[in-house]
């Protein structure tokens, strides 16, 4: 209702201003039509004195014509003579003719008088002569009246009035009179008053325009004579008194508009400062009286202050004191309250005009709240008090301090760790204490000297940034710094942008904490994961991981980007390998030492060892650093000669083979020579992924061991349509026929207690893992390491792995006495066994059908093969668990991904790869590693074997370490197993 009753009353000076502005047109349009009444009225007597004295100058030169034609002689002697003496002196007499004409009685011209000289001019000659007719005039011989005519002069360009009569019309004889007059030298004498800016007019003659002055308007005040006679012709004249400049109607018109909206405007402005200042009264009322906060009103008397007004909150905040609210001075109110001594400020806001604002607390009851903001300003000649109920707030900003407090405690509290602020810019603005833990500088100092003290920064310092900039949370990232001694520390930073309303990022708050050490065993952990613990050379992981690196990038013909590398493990060591090269990416060479195995067998694994490392030696110095050398089997290593054409790398080939052919191994007192088979292939990806590059090379490798050994043999694409060399064949017919003629021999090595710790050891019954031997047709061993890859080839491995099987419980089941007085066989299983199922269902019927109790066969299938075939190995696992046998994991922790899948795997022995046991006196590492699987595993409820037990030294530092079992040289050598189970027999039987 307020809003329209506004509204309406904005309508009120719209109505004044219609109102004004009528009134002021009408007086106007009143003006204007007065003043044009005026100027018709002025024009039309202006008109008739002008239409008057041309019809008196027409008559008297009409009248002075005629008399002419009365007074003409009958006779004369020379009539153009008397006619030239009367022309002369009539237009003497009279002004305004132009010229007087003799005609004959022919109408032949025959002397032409003009008033400005009695003798013939040269338009006279001319005419003389003529007839009547080149004037333009035709007077008929009888007529009484003249006959005129409007000729335009073409020498002066006036308009000519001519005017003509016979002489007599009753004597022709006499000829004819023509008078000439200029109708506009006449017009502009008679008229020439008239011209100016009072008057417009036009003078016409059947339509030409003779005389003119200024435009006429259509505007209503032209006024146009009825036609009059001059001299023979019929005149109309039109004329107008000029506007004015400017026409008061109009003028008045305007300024009346304007001083209307004026006028309006002002009572506009005036009636809404009126309402607005109504509304906003009544607005602050409300609002006083809505507010929350106290507002007390005071006026100044005396030297005190008395209570004007107060809001209804008022009366709610101070409701211990309500019903004195009113009657109490300033002074006694304060005095209330217990606040007398805010008197003398508050006076200086009336005295000073300076805002007064203060936080008091309130003690006891007499108010309901205990702590209030007071604002105190000067309100004209009174003062505002206001007051605001701020306890809430208080309490919150005191549990808020409490807060902080225990935060920076905590803060400052931290050991290795700190907590920090940076700017948008990413400069520091705040550290913690706990900085002082770690680099050993304060943090005032390490904010000023931050930038100083980097040494590293992360490579992805541009897109952390931009990620902060976006709102979205980075991942951690190291920097390194320079401590307070001057060693370098790797700190890790955890980012969290902090965002505005729009967006915008306004600082990175997070915390850092020390990983130095962290990645210093980050870095030992992934150095051995990646290299061969023996010779230090990169490992068969490490080096398959490069071999595809190579690959992929010169497949797709760019840079190669592997994201699967740990480039903290495998680049930094051969950097020059993430590289490209379109054209030629190298030579693969495969190398596996000759006789190897003679050393190994004869002086013991440590003989072995050291073989290893002193060849890996000369490996080396033969190698550049671009070159890739790895150790990826016992005595199998791998190099690639990166980016070199096959021509230059058999030059190095044959250095290579030379320097090992001259090399002497001396162990105690025992002189070896060793040699190397040495498989060649042009690296090329596409024809070879990794695994065809190796196969191809180790195929490349064995010719070359065939072909005498201690040479190289450069595999080439034909190559594998060839058939295989004789020696190779031999291998694989001796398989063959070992296969259908049981020509495999069963080894045996001891698997010793060290601790004595189960009941079965206490018992004295044994533990052996089989072995097994290939005798060649010359009567020598063929080394495992050469048939068995030969029977993977060739598809042989199954039933290889059966025939183990089904002839260790055939020996079994024939000496029962002996199964009486073993605790556990182990068999090992290929993976190739594993993953076949058709062999597993073999397996199972002939375990079903031994009379050898199953939980004395233990299955042992390698950590690799495992992990490689898990769901294979999960199956034929429980397949065979199920009816009694136990299983062990073989060579655990040559994998990094071991401890992921042991728990998956339901095995009951762990054997600890040997590459850990060889060095566990010596390598710390090695001691660590082998307690870790050992811890692990003995919490998973298995029991552990450790491999490659090559001394008493290393056998004493696995019983302090609790492990189960040994297996090694120190502890029992390979011998047959019938000459092992003949021997425990004999014991038994005795």
């Amino acid at each position: 209702m307020q809003s329209r009753v506004t509204h309406r009353i904005y309508w009120l000076p719209l109505v004044l201003f219609a109102f004004l502005s009528l009134l002021f047109v009408a007086a106007g349009v009143y003006l204007d039509n007065e003043d044009k009444r005026v100027r018709i009225s002025k024009a039309q007597s202006i008109a008739e004195q002008v239409k008057i004295s041309l019809e008196v100058f027409s008559t008297e030169r009409i009248q002075a014509v005629h008399n002419l034609m009365r007074n003409w002689p009958t006779f004369a002697p020379n009539q153009v003579d008397w006619f030239n003496a009367q022309a002369m002196s009539l237009m003497g007499m009279q002004r305004g003719y132009s010229s007087l004409t003799f005609a004959d009685q022919n109408g032949v011209i025959q002397w032409v008088a003009t008033p400005s000289h009695g003798m013939k001019t040269r338009l006279s000659n001319e005419l003389i002569g003529q007839p009547l007719a080149s004037v333009g005039l035709t007077i008929p011989s009888s007529a009484d009246s003249l006959a005129s005519t409007l000729v335009n002069s073409v020498v002066t360009g006036h308009y000519h009035i001519v005017v003509g009569r016979t002489i007599s019309p009753q004597e022709l004889n006499h000829g004819y009179l023509l008078a000439g007059f200029d109708a506009q030298t006449i017009l502009g004498v008679m008229l020439g008053e008239l011209e100016g800016p009072q008057f417009n007019f036009a003078l016409r003659d059947s339509g030409h325009t003779l005389f003119s002055n200024g435009e006429l308007v259509d505007d209503g005040t032209v006024i146009t004579t009825e036609p009059f006679s001059f001299i023979g012709r019929q005149f109309s004249l039109s004329m107008q008194t000029e506007v004015g400049r400017y026409s008061a109607g109009v003028l008045v018109a305007v300024i009346g508009l304007f001083m209307s909206a004026l006028a309006s405007w002002i009572f506009h402005k005036q009636m809404k400062g009126a309402v607005r200042l109504s509304v906003s009264q009544k607005r602050y009322l409300t609002a006083s009286e809505a507010s929350l906060d106290a507002l007390v009103i005071y006026r100044p008397t005396g030297s005190d202050y008395e209570l004007v007004e107060a809001n209804r909150y008022s009366r709610f905040l101070f409701r211990g004191a309500c019903s004195e609210l009113s009657i109490k001075t300033l002074k006694e109110q304060l005095a209330f309250l217990g606040k007398a001594d805010l008197f003398h400020c508050i006076n200086e806001v009336a005295t000073n005009n300076t805002p007064f604002e203060e936080y008091i607390s309130i003690e006891g009851s007499k108010v309901a709240p205990e702590w209030l903001k007071v604002q105190v300003v000067k309100a004209g000649d009174n003062i505002a008090l206001t007051a605001r109920d701020v306890t809430e707030r208080f309490k919150a900003q005191q549990a808020l301090k409490q807060s902080e407090e225990r935060y920076r405690r905590l803060v400052d509290g931290m050991h290795r760790h700190f907590v920090y602020t940076k700017t948008a810019e990413h400069k520091f603005i705040y550290v913690s204490a706990g900085i002082s833990t770690i680099l050993g500088f304060t943090p005032d100092y390490f904010i000023e000297k931050e930038s100083r003290l980097v040494r590293k920064i992360p490579d992805e310092t541009f897109d952390i940034r931009m990620k902060s900039g976006q709102g979205v949370k980075p991942a951690p990232y190291l920097v390194h710094y320079c401590s307070s001694d001057g060693t370098e520390l790797v700190l890790e930073f955890s980012d969290t942008p902090i965002l505005d309303e729009s967006g915008a990022l306004i600082a990175v708050e997070g915390i850092a904490r020390d990983v130095t050490k962290e990645q210093e065993l980050q870095a030992e952990v992934a150095y051995q994961a990646n290299h061969d613990q023996l010779t230090g050379l990169l490992n068969r992981y490490a080096f398959d991981k490069q071999l595809r690196e190579i690959l992929e990038a010169n497949a797709v013909n760019i840079p190669a980007i592997n994201a699967e590398i740990d480039r903290d493990n495998v680049t930094t060591i051969y950097p020059s390998l993430i590289s490209a090269n379109t054209t030629n990416p190298g030579v693969m060479c495969f190398i596996d030492m000759d006789r190897f195995k003679l050393v190994n067998d004869s002086c013991g694994h440590p003989a072995g060892d050291k073989l290893l490392q002193e060849v890996s030696t000369i490996f080396r110095q033969h190698i550049s650093d671009k070159d890739l050398l790895a150790r990826i089997g016992g005595d199998e290593f791998c190099i690639i000669y990166h980016e070199q054409p096959l021509d230059k790398v058999k030059i190095k080939l044959d250095k290579l083979l030379k320097a090992i052919s001259t090399y002497r191994f001396m162990y105690e007192d025992k002189l070896f020579f060793v040699g190397a088979s040495i498989g060649v292939i042009e690296i090329n990806p596409q024809e070879h992924n990794a695994a065809e590059l190796i196969k191809a090379a180790d195929n490349a490798c064995y010719k070359a061991k065939h072909l005498g050994r201690n040479r190289y043999f450069v595999y080439h694409a034909q190559d594998a349509q060839l058939g295989m060399d004789s020696s190779e064949n031999d291998v694989l017919h001796t398989l063959h026929k070992a296969l259908q003629f049981d020509g495999f021999e069963l080894y045996s090595q001891a698997i010793m207690p060290l601790n004595g710790i189960t009941e079965d050891d206490n018992r004295g019954l044994e533990h052996y893992e089989i072995l097994l031997r290939l005798t060649g047709s010359d009567g020598t061993l063929i080394s495992p390491g050469l048939f068995i890859p030969l029977a993977e080839r060739h598809g042989l491995m199954n039933k290889v792995d059966y025939w183990v099987v089904d002839n260790t419980l055939k020996t079994l089941e024939a000496n029962p006495l002996h199964v009486d007085n073993v605790a556990k066989v182990a068999i090992n299983l290929s993976g190739i066994t594993l993953g076949d199922e058709i062999t597993l269902m073999k397996i199972t019927q002939r375990l079903q059908g031994t009379s050898v109790p199953l939980e004395k066969i233990c299955f042992e299938i390698t950590e690799t093969t495992a992990v490689t075939n898990l769901s294979a190995a999960k199956h034929f696992i429980s397949t065979l668990r199920e009816i009694g046998c136990s299983f062990a994991l073989d060579d655990f922790g040559a994998g990094m991904s071991s401890f992921t899948y042991l728990k998956n795997l339901d095995v009951d022995y762990v054997k600890i790869d040997g590459s850990f046991v060889r060095n566990i006196v010596h390598d710390p590492i090695d001691h660590a590693t082998v307690t870790a699987i050992n811890n692990i595993a003995h919490s998973m409820g298995k029991q552990t074997v450790a491999e490659f037990v090559v001394d008493t030294a290393t056998a004493n530092v696995l019983k302090a370490l609790q492990v189960d079992y040994g297996q090694g040289f120190a502890l029992d050598k390979p011998k047959p197993l019938a000459n092992r189970v003949q021997w425990l027999t004999k014991l038994v039987s005795v």
